[in-house]
């Protein structure tokens, strides 16, 4: 009986603030699920090759878009060396104090599609994170695709 009455004496506890009338508010769950913008390529950059070829350019924003992750994400794992830097960039710009700024980093449709692809079929696609330690086969492979497609795309 006396179990009873300390379990329902305490039972609202959490509800309030320690030392407070003011309830708490409900904790807010947040969906772990990695989602992919199949929109990603709304916006394509309309580039010419030094070979003459027109190409669809995309940015930073798009990879990371297409893969359902933060921009920061994917500049880490670049700078890791996880996934190979952008073969293109835009020209470098002068900011409006002089500073010479780079040009952004572009991809090809091409290769956003077969990380896209590769990611998937690792089944990596939709988890929270990766552990690229265990994937370093898939580090390789995507360098080589890339740069298979950068020899087909300036040839």
């Amino acid at each position: 009986m006396s179990e009873d009455f300390i379990e329902n004496s305490f039972a609202d506890l959490d509800d309030y603030y320690p030392g407070s009338k003011r309830k708490r508010k409900a904790p807010v769950q947040k969906d772990p699920e990695v989602t992919v913008d199949k929109n990603w390529d709304a916006k394509p950059y309309k580039k010419t090759l030094p070979n003459g070829t027109d190409i669809e350019m995309f940015t930073i924003g798009a990879l990371a878009s297409a893969v359902g992750r933060p921009v920061i994400t994917i500049r880490t794992w670049i700078k890791e060396g996880h996934i190979p830097a952008s073969p293109y960039r835009l020209s470098d710009t002068i900011d409006k104090y002089g500073t010479k700024r780079p040009g952004r980093r572009m991809w090809s449709r091409a290769m956003i599609e077969t990380f896209v692809e590769m990611l998937d079929k690792a089944g990596l696609l939709t988890v929270t994170r990766i552990e690229w330690s265990e994937h370093r086969q898939l580090s390789k492979e995507l360098a080589e695709a890339w740069t298979n497609i950068r020899a087909t795309e300036t040839k």
